[in-house]
């Protein structure tokens, strides 16, 4: 967040000798700190008007064994326009400047449309330069640039360095912090809060069935300077999925993720399009319907940035709902019931509920179960409004293992409407034996006062004291993760049986996304595992793609609990020729990378293989230099 100044006329020069003093006091601190900082001096420029002119400093302070430097600037220039910069390299010629000759240039470059092939979005000024063996390592405090502006308009403008880089003499980057700097000679009013909603946010049709199709807008209302967005929709997998995506023309390709049940959706504008102001639709989904049922629509993960790369504030977004059919349904409650402490003469209670149950005026149902794990004590009727005016008949068979219950009200009784979820019945068993059952609901109905049966959806029930349950517990890529396409790469699964019950066989198969890297077969006695190994050959695969590992185990019959079954834990990254260290970006780590082996030959201490990206193979010179140094800025 840029500092917001607001003071009389009559304290302005008072404010800025204590300016003066204060910037004094954090340059002081940050060269008496051991953290490397890179930082804009003076860290504010206030109140200049056009069509003045000014000087700020980039440096750096409390850096040690400093061989490369990349970092990208930026401002804006409907602000303060670029007049000349010098950058201060080396301390040969700049004493006050970083690093040691020889030296090897790579970026010195200004571009106020911030269209740099390669640059971060909205840089302006990139600079990158490496040492050269055997130059010295520079350490220290220095000034990494200077650059002058003319103030040519009224607002606020960054002093931001969007990007920056420092490599060591082995290739390794140098943790530091930054701290911008920023000019302001006008503070204009906050924007009210943007409104992000699904539209339209209700979209309730029966005519809309399976193999149907229907489109909703992410749209978004009083926004301002608007430059990039990002959002998440959460959708009902079993009821909708989604078959397009179509971003508002106004931006770039978008990154569209699709995932099962929801999607991500992401873009920029890109320079030199100007921030949007106003209303707009920012994307046009398209949904194809699955089943009948409900779905909310759950927007969430919202993320809009201006034009400086802030957060704009939000309300709450808006969410949407789909129903194509209420459902009525007759169901045990709860669906599952797995108690593995139980014993033997423990009683418990299950229910038998209604849902979506509109106008019902009587229900039927038999409820099944093994007589040689359970025994039945009773059923008691709920009734869901306290009306008195029904009438029950049951019977319980616990040597056959069926409970039968009929309910019908009469009048002056009023049908009933019922929505959420409430139990009409309460049965009471006791533990017979160890062991499971389903709870076999059915010849069930529900009816309306005219006899009519309402179609209910029926929905058994399952009750166990034993457990059958496999499981991935564990995931690791073992060997390199970041790889150029033919290398091999090793994978660790830990696969467990969690059941208390028997021996169980199942398949374990390891995924790169939806890739299957192989299955193997296993037994495993209860509450045992096992650790297996697979190996992954990327031959044939694209640099700049990522793959999440995952392993997945079978499931075994009765097994209830499947979420363990998946397990995700690491990745696998498929680098471009040059990006050495894996970052995803051809950058100056990999310059210095190769500098430091510079005349290496394979089997010589500190060899790195990725280093040796261009024939003849086996020694690091001049040409795997130049094929990296001609690939940079190149990213992912």
């Amino acid at each position: 967040m840029w500092r917001r100044l607001k003071i009389e006329a009559f304290f302005l020069t008072v404010l800025l000798l204590m300016s003066v003093i204060i910037i004094g006091n954090q340059i002081l601190v940050k060269a008496s700190s051991e953290e490397t900082v890179v930082y804009v001096e003076p860290d504010a420029i206030l109140d200049l008007m056009p069509p003045q002119t000014f000087t700020i400093k980039v440096k750096i302070a409390n850096v040690t064994n400093l061989y490369g430097i990349d970092i990208q600037f930026t401002w804006d220039p409907a602000i303060i326009k670029y007049v000349s910069h010098t950058k201060k390299i080396p301390v040969e010629t700049y004493p006050d400047g970083i690093l040691h000759t020889p030296t090897i240039p790579v970026r010195n470059q200004v571009d106020e449309n911030a269209s740099m092939p390669g640059a971060e979005p909205g840089t302006r000024y990139w600079l990158s330069e490496a040492s050269l063996s055997p130059a010295a390592t520079f350490d220290g405090n220095g000034t990494i640039f200077e650059m002058t502006f003319q103030v040519v308009g009224l607002g606020t403008s960054p002093l931001r360095i969007v990007a920056c880089t420092l490599a060591d003499k082995e290739g390794n980057s140098i943790p530091h912090t930054r701290h911008d700097g920023y000019f302001q000679n006008y503070i204009p009013p906050p924007p009210p809060p943007a409104n992000i909603s699904v539209t339209p946010p209700t979209i309730i049709n029966s005519s809309l069935g399976p193999c149907e199709e229907f489109v909703l807008n992410i749209t978004v209302e009083e926004v301002v300077n608007l430059y990039s967005f990002n959002f998440w929709l959460s959708f009902n997998s079993t009821i909708l999925e989604v078959t397009s995506v179509i971003i508002n023309p106004v931006f770039p390709p978008p990154v569209i993720i699709y995932d099962t049940g929801q999607i991500k959706v992401a873009a920029s504008l890109a320079p030199p399009a100007p921030p949007i102001t106003g209303d707009l639709y920012l994307a046009s989904i398209e949904f194809h319907v699955l089943a009948t049922g409900e779905s909310i629509l759950d927007l969430h993960d919202v993320i809009l940035l201006n034009s400086d790369g802030e957060n704009i504030t939000i309300n709450e977004p808006s969410d949407g709902y789909f129903n194509n059919m209420l459902i009525t349904k007759m169901f045990v409650d709860p669906p599952e019931l797995i108690v593995p402490t139980m014993i033997p003469g423990n009683i418990f209670t299950i229910d038998i509920a209604l849902e979506n149950a509109v106008g019902m005026y009587g229900y039927e149902f038999k409820l099944g179960y093994d007589t040689n794990i359970l025994t039945c004590l009773g059923a008691v009727v709920l009734p869901p409004n306290n009306d008195t005016n029904f009438h029950v008949e049951q019977s319980i068979n616990d040597s056959s293992g069926i409970i039968w219950v009929k309910v019908q009200y009469y009048p002056p009784a009023e049908p009933i409407d019922i929505y959420t979820p409430k139990a009409v019945v309460r049965i009471t068993f006791m533990l017979q034996a160890y062991g499971q059952t389903i709870l076999d609901l059915y010849d069930a109905d529900i009816v309306n006062e005219f006899g009519n049966s309402l179609g209910p959806v029926v929905e058994d029930g399952f009750f166990a004291t034993l457990l059958r349950d496999v499981a991935i517990i564990f995931v690791n890529v073992t060997s390199a993760n970041k790889v150029y396409p033919g290398r091999n790469v090793t994978i660790e699964v830990v696969a467990m049986n969690k059941g208390n019950m028997t021996a169980e066989t199942f398949n374990v198969t390891v995924f790169a996304n939806s890739t299957i890297i192989g299955t193997q077969e296993i037994t495993l006695a209860p509450w045992s595992n096992t650790t297996l190994t697979f190996q992954w050959n990327t031959s044939g695969l694209t640099p700049c793609n990522n793959f999440t590992i995952r392993a997945e185990a079978s499931l075994v019959p009765y097994e209830i609990d499947s979420t363990d079954n998946i397990f995700y834990d690491g990745w696998v990254k498929i680098k471009m020729i040059g990006d050495i260290n894996g970052d995803g970006v051809i950058d100056i780590l990999d310059i210095v990378a190769i500098t430091i082996i510079y005349g290496a030959r394979e089997g010589d201490p500190g060899w790195n293989p990725d280093a040796d990206v261009a024939a003849p193979w086996g020694i690091i010179d001049i040409l795997d230099l130049v094929t990296v140094s001609a690939k940079y800025g190149s990213s992912c």
